[in-house]
């Protein structure tokens, strides 16, 4: 299972969508400033931290088997993750901005994050062409995100996972 660091590597990196968008709107309405170039450096840092954090989890986590009970799609959540925060970003006028308030509330949400057990799906693995699932076990726990490269029709073909954290688990198997 990744350690307290990778936990927030993978929950700050959901962000890094809303970091382009937030420096793509600041560009059109001002031009080029300090702000945007962070906001993109931030991104670009995020994707390279999770990149890096999940190769290495890749690598180092050991497989699990798992006897899943039920196993159903759960890539809708893409839709509620542009509609809910690209879009409103998209539209916010960077006169109405106080950044010391989106900092305070960020770091809220970090400290929150870092103390659930519930897994969120990140934008940036939906991006890198996985899709995420809904898995309940025959032990009777249900709850588990899924991420996998492969389309699974069938709990036949969920043999094996890495537990990313607890209710976080990654498809062994290649498409």
């Amino acid at each position: 299972m990744a350690n307290k660091l990778q936990k927030l590597i993978y929950n700050l990196s959901a962000v890094a969508p809303l970091t382009f968008v937030f420096a793509l709107v600041g560009y059109l309405q001002n031009g080029m400033s300090k702000v945007i170039t962070i906001s993109l450096l931030t991104g670009f840092i995020l994707i390279i931290l999770l990149y890096a954090s999940f190769k290495y989890g890749e690598k180092h986590i050991a497989s699990m088997v798992v006897r899943a009970k039920d196993v159903s799609p759960n890539d809708k959540w893409i839709l509620a993750y542009v509609v809910t925060y690209l879009i409103p970003f998209s539209s916010i006028g960077w006169e109405h901005v106080d950044l010391k308030i989106c900092g305070a509330i960020s770091i809220i949400i970090i400290c929150v994050l870092q103390y659930t057990i519930d897994a969120i799906p990140n934008p940036l693995f939906f991006i890198g062409g996985y899709h995420f699932y809904n898995l309940s076990t025959e032990s009777g726990i249900s709850g588990y995100i899924l991420i996998s490269k492969r389309k699974i029709r069938s709990i036949k073909n969920l043999k094996s996972v890495k537990r990313i954290f607890e209710f976080l688990l990654l498809d062994v198997e290649r498409r």
